[in-house]
Parts: C-alpha cells; structure tokens; sequence
C-alpha cells in the first residue's frame, strides 16, 4: 500500500522476484552506467542490487534535505591498494519516461580503521565489481509511485 502523509509517498509496493542476474563489471568502468547497461539489455523494469569489490577511486555523498543538495567527499586507496567495497546497495526503476534511476550507496575501506560511507555519485571499479541484480516483477506503476521523488525534484 502507498500512500500520501504530509505531502510525500510512503509505504510499500509488493513485487516478487524474477530473475537474477549476476555478472561482474570489469576494471576501469564506472557501476551506474554498466549497471543501466545491464538493465536495459535485460529490460528490466525495477530491481534491488547488491554487490561487493573494489575500487580505484569513488566520490561518495550526504544528503541534506533542507538544501536539497549532497555534501561530497573524494575517497582514493593507499598508494598500491584499493578501496574495499564491503558494502553495495540500492534499487533502479524505470520512470514513466523509460529512464531508469538508480540508487545506490556503499561502504568503502580504505584501511580495516578508515571507513567511508554514503551514496555514490560515481567511482571507477578496480580490479571488479562483483554484482547480483534481483528482478522485481509486479505492478511498476505501484513502484514508480513509490519512488517518483527522484524525477520529480
């Protein structure tokens, strides 16, 4: 059920999932963008994605609410290493439109002590990106509602 307090969308759109696509995004590629590719050449409509690997650089963000803006920070490995993905998350959908928008945030280490945390703008894999794509199949138009906030702003 979605639906509308204070102005916003909240609540849940019930799907199941279809198929799951593994597949491995190789070394100086950037997540979004191979992502999509994925999506589109499987045309799939909405998904949740999870993955782990590495990086060479990433450039993650905070968001404010009140500014309507991400606060961002550049993270680059210790020389001759990368940064730890030990956690990939998020969830595309495609808009009414058929762009698809896709979030994702990570944890990244770049020592086992200094870890970096949040949405991630962009980043270049190194040496892979290891990643499971979970279909959802039901009502997209349900899903869209859910998450028409990110066309809208």
């Amino acid at each position: 059920m979605v639906r509308e307090v204070e102005g916003q969308l909240y609540g849940y759109s019930s799907h199941v999932v279809g198929r799951i696509l593994f597949f491995k995004i190789p070394e100086g590629s950037h997540p979004h963008k191979e992502i999509e590719k994925v999506l589109e050449e499987n045309d799939v409509k909405a998904a949740v994605i999870t993955g782990i690997g590495g990086f060479s650089e990433a450039r993650l963000g905070v968001y404010s609410p009140e500014e309507k803006k991400y606060y961002e920070t550049e993270v680059k490995p210790q020389e001759n290493r990368v940064l730890e993905v030990t956690a990939f998350n998020g969830n595309s959908v495609r808009n009414p439109e058929n762009k698809y928008h896709t979030h994702l945030h990570v944890v990244v280490a770049r020592t086992p002590r200094e870890v970096y945390a949040g949405h991630l703008i962009d980043a270049i894999v190194n040496p892979f990106l290891e990643v499971a794509i979970m279909e959802l199949v039901g009502d997209l138009a349900r899903f869209q509602a859910l998450l028409s906030h990110r066309w809208s702003l």
